[in-house]
């Protein structure tokens, strides 16, 4: 997260908006790369959004669909890995267990770019770029930097940042990158330190209030967007975390606000939100798939290949 900074995730996020849009295309701009998605952890969205939007830009794509049935399984280390990937591949996007993978991986002879598509318990930016992206879509006086603090967001977090990497990532590129959209921050949780240190510190820096809660209906009837999950990652098994603190139909909202959600979901978010106002968690998965076209064609250098309709063309 702190690779990036506010103009880069702005610029990704225009370039994202005018795919979905239609108003430019890149179908050929990666013909001549190879992306490896690399998952060595269980993924549906994230692995399936990538391998999309590789494929809607023109690239080869290769992939490891699931870290038990490569040479990882027989022992390999990591590092080995890196090594090989240097040679079948352009980009490299990445997932793994472990919350060091990252650092791992760079630490070999890896010369490609290496993106990550989520490591342990640490982070998952792109996903947190898809958040923000729709979040952002959807609430377009968010970006007035001079908007008065009524204007800016109450954020409620339901979950255990500090266990799930997509409430975690989401919070951490909030506050290092749009802490002026933020009023406050509220964290709801049934564990009792929900927040790291990096959080905490990023919150401090940012200026931003934070509370910490184990009382979801005190406080839901505050919140202008409340982010929702349960599941987190403990080793390589995914257990349910915050189970008790559901969203649905029932849970008393405010009139507008949104509610946000990595999926996939369990029961902790109600179907019966699906088709509500209230509803932004399928804006996320719709976006996430131009935010990483965009990422790619930034990554490959590739952004001179996008080509504008010009006005009469979009009819």
């Amino acid at each position: 997260m702190r690779e990036l900074t506010q103009p880069q995730l702005l610029a990704l996020f225009a370039l994202a908006s005018d795919l979905q849009s239609g108003r430019c295309r890149a179908v050929r701009a990666l013909e001549d790369v190879v992306v490896l998605t690399a998952f060595f952890e269980p993924s549906t969205r994230t692995r399936l959004s990538f391998e999309s939007a590789a494929h809607r830009l023109g690239a080869a794509v290769l992939s490891v669909p699931d870290g038990r049935v490569s040479s990882v399984r027989k022992g390999e280390s990591l590092a080995d890995t890196g090594v090989m990937l240097n040679s079948y591949a352009d980009i490299v996007v990445l997932r793994h267990p472990s919350d060091t993978a990252l650092d791992e991986i760079r630490n070999t002879r890896l010369t490609v770019p290496l993106i990550n598509g989520g490591n342990g318990c640490e982070e998952h930016p792109t996903q947190a770029m898809a958040d923000w992206y729709a979040l952002l879509k959807r609430c377009a006086h968010l970006h007035d930097a001079d908007a008065p603090p009524e204007q800016r967001i109450s954020l409620g977090v339901v979950g255990t940042p500090r266990r799930m990497r997509a409430l975690r990532s989401f919070l951490l590129m909030g506050a290092l990158h749009f802490p002026h959209i933020l009023r406050d921050v509220t964290v709801v949780s049934e564990d009792p330190r929900p927040l790291d240190a990096e959080l905490d510190n990023a919150f401090r820096d940012a200026l931003l209030p934070v509370r910490c809660t184990s009382d979801l209906r005190r406080h839901v009837g505050s919140f202008d967007v409340v982010y929702q999950n349960s599941l987190t990652l403990v080793g390589t098994e995914y257990e349910v975390f915050d189970a008790a603190f559901r969203i649905d139909g029932d849970t008393p909202l405010k009139p507008h606000a949104l509610v946000m959600h990595p999926l996939a979901r369990l029961g902790e978010l109600g179907a019966d939100l699906d088709d509500t106002p209230h509803n932004l968690y399928f804006s996320q998965a719709d976006g996430a798939v131009f935010i990483r076209q965009a990422l790619l064609l930034a990554v490959a250098g590739r952004l001179d290949r996008v080509r504008w309709h010009e006005p009469e063309e979009l009819g």
